[in-house]
């Protein structure tokens, strides 16, 4: 007869690897960086942290970066949060097939809607930075909006409104899922003060202002010409009270959706109607998808058939010749993506399941520190983890080319996106009823097979919505592939090239490939498994 302790090795073993895996990937490399701020050639030393208090630019560019997050997140909030008001339980044309939308936007890369914008109009300065940030953005309340409507019992709403009429009724109904949007608008500022791509591309000419991560980002491209302790850390040393403050965002974030658990719905919400206001009720949808997937789809068609250059008319006959040289071009670097993408999508699905289970049943803990790498930007984490992994003591134990390989470039990709699955599937798991699981204890099978009929299998609708997730951020991610050298080989990599070249024509084939795939692959096996089309929860 086996101890207790000893048959639970089974069913925590896959726990202890997802752990292992997010220290080895994540919170090592990370620890390595802020030790080596501290340790100069002569010594233990707080000279770098002395040297960042005295930067005059550091002030200014945390104020830009607060105006820009709440700029951006206010829209979001108008955008996102709109298309699931008017979307989830509301008489509106077409309500079926928009409501599964309000995700769409984030299939294409923020780079991409920046793109679109800069082309078509002037885009240069502090506001048309924040308009494109809120709408690349905009998904994160517009899918945890949706999740808190369809978590509210209609027959609550129903007796909200027949005892204290309709408006008291919707204002009911606004504070029921208050902790979820709030959620969704801090996750939309956290990524907005985090990024550095599409503020540099609007406003590299004549720019007056600067975020705290272009600050971040100039500091780091500027290190190869220090020549002091403080100038070659001051990149890092800049970065980590920015993560710091990142994390408290997401720890508050994760606090109000823990607020906001499942209510255990019978019945979801009535429709309730827009009377008068049914059709231009459209408008704020389809503005809101407008300007986060069809533009910048416009521009790239424009750009196939030859709107970026003036040598040759515009048409099918240049899209052709663009589509032949992307083919000679770009397909490598594309199927690269692909395989990197599948790849890293089911890996982190893997993961994420133990440690959503984890989260849910036993250590709300666990899911903060499985959602600590999204608080980490991209740049920093692929820094992090190329000084431990090129000439760190973790080098010894993978071998001295590890860091070159596409095997690096996974781990790390996967570990980037490990808290979007995770998250995903935690929300999940603390729907489910622990009275299967504690009645399944007693069946005489053992623990593998017993946790992959009872704590398994009532999450693979949730594991595929995890994994299309992943797997569309995989996709897309360009700042951890212009840091990894595997990685450079990737079609997003090779897009940002051939544009900075100026190369529109094939690389805007590339683009409209790219995002096919990110619709396609997830899209055809949930069709053809007759699934109902709905925004990720």
């Amino acid at each position: 007869m086996t101890t207790p302790g000893r048959s639970d090795l089974p069913s925590r073993a896959p726990l202890w690897l997802a752990l292992g895996f997010l220290a080895l990937f994540a919170l090592l490399p990370l620890l390595q960086l802020l030790l080596q701020t501290v340790q100069a050639p002569s010594g233990l030393t707080l000279a770098a942290w002395r040297a960042l208090r005295g930067d005059q630019n550091q002030l200014p560019q945390v104020a830009a970066s607060l105006q820009l997050g709440l700029a951006a997140t206010a829209l979001s909030l108008l955008l996102g949060g709109a298309h699931a008001w008017l979307t989830i339980g509301r008489d509106l044309p077409g309500a079926r097939w928009l409501a599964p939308l309000g995700v769409a936007p984030l299939v294409v890369p923020p780079i991409f809607v920046a793109m679109g914008f800069a082309d078509v109009f002037p885009a240069p300065g502090f506001w048309p930075c924040a308009i494109l940030l809120g709408v690349a953005h905009a998904p994160f309340v517009a899918v945890l909006a949706a999740r808190g409507l369809r978590s509210v019992d209609g027959r609550a709403y129903e007796s909200a409104w027949l005892l204290r009429g309709r408006a008291r009724a919707e204002l009911w109904l606004l504070r029921a899922i208050a902790p979820e949007v709030l959620a969704g608008c801090l996750l939309a500022f956290l990524f907005t003060v985090a990024d550095h791509g599409v503020p540099e591309f609007l406003t590299v000419k004549g720019k007056t202002w600067h975020t705290y991560a272009e600050g971040v980002f100039a500091r780091w491209n500027r290190r190869a010409v220090g020549t002091t302790f403080e100038e070659l850390q001051s990149p890092i040393v800049a970065a980590l009270p920015f993560v710091a403050s990142l994390g408290c965002l997401l720890w508050a974030a994760l606090r109000l959706r823990a607020q906001a658990p499942d209510r255990g719905v019978v019945r979801p919400l009535p429709q309730r109607p827009l009377g008068a206001w049914r059709w231009p009720a459209l408008l704020p949808p389809a503005l809101y998808l407008a300007a986060g997937v069809a533009l910048p789809v416009f521009v790239l068609g424009r750009w196939t058939m030859g709107s970026a250059q003036k040598l040759e008319p515009m048409g099918l006959d240049y899209a052709r010749q663009s589509f032949a040289k992307a083919m000679d071009q770009g397909l490598p670097q594309l199927l690269n993506s692909l395989w990197l993408a599948l790849g890293v999508a089911g890996a982190v699905v893997l993961l994420a399941l133990p440690l959503a289970r984890g989260a849910a049943r036993r250590r709300p803990s666990l899911e903060l520190l499985a959602a600590l790498p999204a608080a980490v930007p991209s740049i920093l984490l692929g820094i992090a983890l190329v000084r431990a992994f090129h000439d760190g003591p973790l080098l010894r134990l993978f071998g001295p080319r590890f860091d070159q390989s596409w095997l690096f470039a996974g781990c790390a990709y996967a570990a980037r996106f490990l808290p979007f699955a995770a998250l995903t599937l935690a929300s999940q798991c603390r729907r489910l009823p622990v009275a299967a699981e504690e009645a399944g204890a007693f069946v005489a099978r053992p623990p593998f097979v017993r946790a992959l009929r009872l704590h398994v299998a009532p999450l693979l609708p949730a594991a595929w919505s995890a994994w299309a997730l992943a797997f569309v951020l995989a996709l897309r991610e360009l700042d951890l592939a212009v840091v990894l050298p595997a990685a450079n080989a990737t079609a997003v990599r090779r897009l940002a090239n051939a544009v900075h070249f100026q190369h529109e024509d094939w690389s805007g084939v590339i683009a409209l490939l790219l995002l096919s795939l990110a619709v396609l692959v997830p899209l055809v096996p949930t069709v053809l498994a007759g699934r109902r089309l709905s925004s990720l929860s």
